[in-house]
């Protein structure tokens, strides 16, 4: 037996013995220390898959990947304190990239105060594989995934599907996390997921952690300029946050919901006539 076709949630499933009993909740740890606390993420960017440098800089590329790192304490509501990146280097590599590399990482973590203190390097046959653990704190406790309760509003905080569109036209994306948004959004009650893997991916993980189903009026999911609607419905790797909580508090957060959180441990995608759609491909599995 391999990993191959088990995908994520799969494999989540078979290493939960092995893990902390309050991890498994969400994407990021959250964790009480007493004077607030303190929430934790990483995320791995392998070469080819997660960035390309035949048509990105290598500056852009590192941007970027700091940008993906951060969604989790953006949308914990936590503020960025200090990250380790850990890399793995084909010896074909050349020096100028690991410099534009970090350049990029730097340039935005300045931008939002946060510390990059350490990390790891080692050699590797190839790809390069770059590896970014954030740690954020925040005073009150966040909503976890598993949170989430039936009935409640699902919305997101701008319209979906532009990482899709840089991607097709080879276009580097400078993504800007929305730490203050989060914060916003986190004191007003919402529980918010990053959009890694694509809205609909995003929802399986609702249902994953917390058991409650999704219905989704996609006509009513707000499209970014250029993106088909699927692309808005299963594109990742965007800034943009998925927020879900009472109706009343998501509408005065500003949000307009498209959906509600549902009993059956499901993703319902309904067409503008109401009848079901159908998607060919929800999002992005590794391991699917």
């Amino acid at each position: 037996m391999n990993v191959a076709g088990l995908g994520e949630f799969g494999l989540l499933a078979r290493i939960r013995p092995y893990l902390a009993a309050q991890s498994g909740k969400d994407d990021a740890a959250i964790l009480e220390d007493g004077s607030g606390f303190t929430v934790a993420s990483c995320d791995m960017f392998v070469e080819g898959v997660h960035f390309d440098l035949s048509w990105m800089s290598a500056e852009d590329a590192g941007w970027r990947s700091i940008a993906l790192a951060l969604g989790d304490l953006a949308a914990k509501g936590a503020t960025p304190a200090w990250a380790l990146t850990s890399i793995a280097l084909p010896r074909s590599w050349r020096v100028e990239d690991l410099d534009g590399l970090y350049s990029g990482m730097h340039a935005l973590a300045e931008s939002v105060n946060l510390s990059i203190v350490g990390g790891d390097m080692s050699s590797i046959g190839g790809p390069a594989v770059l590896s970014i653990t954030v740690v954020g704190r925040t005073d009150s406790r966040p909503l976890a995934r598993s949170d989430a309760r039936p009935d409640w509003s699902v919305a997101v905080t701008g319209p979906l599907g532009g990482a899709a569109v840089a991607l097709r036209e080879r276009r580097a994306l400078r993504l800007q996390p929305l730490i203050a948004e989060g914060r916003r959004l986190n004191e007003a009650g919402l529980c918010c997921g990053d959009i890694s893997d694509g809205l609909v991916r995003e929802m399986d993980k609702f249902v994953a952690f917390s058991g409650a189903g999704c219905l989704i009026r996609v006509a009513e999911v707000p499209v970014a300029a250029g993106a088909t609607l699927e692309e808005a419905l299963t594109s990742g790797e965007e800034a943009e946050l998925v927020c879900v909580g009472p109706e009343d508090a998501v509408r005065g957060a500003g949000l307009r919901p498209f959906g509600h959180l549902t009993d059956d441990s499901s993703i319902q995608l309904l067409g503008a006539d109401g009848t079901p759609m159908q998607l060919d491909v929800t999002g992005y599995d590794h391991f699917a």
